[in-house]
């Protein structure tokens, strides 16, 4: 099972991340930080987090509007249910909770993010009770370089300024799929020379959005599961509306009829938060607008003009898949973990 059926809260699962190691440890300034990770990797915890916990500011999930039980259930009957237990290694578990605390343009997204991130770090706490507290842990979910679409949760405490510190490095992969760097770089292509003669298409960025956003939406909402969950009675049903209300409000499209009513549509919810081409609301037109103005999009647009206009050959186009390659991962988790003496 993976992070979206933690979102999309089936009663009774029990939930386990689908991360696996993607790379190679890259330690840096000794061998502590790297045995603290692979301690980190080698351990399977069991946390239990809480969907009506407050978050950080004070919200919770099931007090949002966003959030209504389904007829005939009352808070008080489904309390108990409200309670989710997952269990994986410590790393794996840090991962799911950076991919929970989605935030766009710095708003966050699942107030029940925060317990989950907790939940986690006390786990890591627990298992190195050796280190004395003198271990940080950092997982980050960032599509493509330097945008506002990114998830990031963390365990223990930074480690001072003055210390000696070891640190280790590694890159898991979550459930959100990859996307393909030779199709990106088409649509780019496409957009640009489809700038000036539509109105809707101001350039390359346009065209990529929906192909970065498609599999960002089918992580946190597979269709066939979220199906299910929408034609429930259950407060799966009720977990499920709040977490495509969520990520609605949040690219300003308005998805009620796909999720609610009698014949609720998961594939045509999931349509309606993607966007197509050209559309000025989704979550496509955002990571369109967030791409062009990151890090990410600075290196495109700089390896795409240095082409210097025109068709592009075969092999200006797979340099340009390249840079795509580099700089967009959408399937990618960077875990750090940091140790030191006192």
């Amino acid at each position: 099972m993976d992070v979206a059926l933690a979102l999309l809260i089936i009663s009774a699962s029990v939930l386990l991340i689908g991360i696996y190691l993607h790379s190679d440890d890259d330690s840096i300034d000794g061998d502590r930080g790297q045995q603290a990770l692979q301690t980190l990797q080698g351990s399977t915890v069991t946390i239990t987090y809480d969907l009506s916990a407050e978050n950080d500011s004070g919200h919770a999930a099931t007090d949002s509007d966003n959030y209504e039980l389904p007829n005939r259930l009352e808070p008080d009957d489904v309390s108990e249910l409200y309670e989710i237990t997952t269990y994986g290694s410590s790393t794996d578990l840090l991962g799911e909770a950076a991919l929970t605390n989605l935030q766009i343009d710095g708003r966050e997204l699942f107030a029940y993010g925060d317990d989950v991130e907790r939940s986690v770090e006390a786990a890591i706490r627990g298992r190195l009770v050796g280190s004395e507290g003198r271990i940080y842990a950092v997982a980050t979910w960032e599509p493509y370089e330097g945008g506002s679409i990114n998830g990031t949760a963390t365990a223990g405490e930074h480690p001072p300024r003055t210390a000696d510190v070891s640190s280790s490095t590694t890159s898991v992969s979550g459930n959100v799929p990859p996307v393909d760097a030779e199709r990106l770089a088409e649509r780019f292509e496409f957009g640009e020379e489809r700038e000036g003669s539509r109105d809707d298409v101001d350039d390359g960025f346009d065209a990529v959005g929906p192909e970065i956003a498609e599999p960002i939406v089918e992580a946190y909402f597979p269709p066939r599961q979220s199906q299910y969950t929408l034609e429930s009675t259950l407060t799966e049903n009720a977990a499920t509306v709040y977490n495509y209300r969520q990520l609605a409000d949040a690219v300003d499209v308005d998805l009620e009829d796909e999720i609610t009513g009698t014949t609720p549509d998961a594939f045509a919810a999931n349509d309606v938060l993607r966007g197509e081409l050209g559309d000025d609301e989704g979550l496509g037109s955002q990571v369109a607008d967030d791409l062009r103005d990151s890090p990410a999009g600075e290196e495109i647009r700089e390896t795409y003009d240095g082409f210097g206009g025109g068709r592009l050959t075969d092999d200006e186009r797979a340099e340009l898949a390249a840079t795509f390659e580099e700089v967009v991962s959408t399937e990618t988790i960077d875990i750090t973990v940091q140790t030191w003496d006192a």
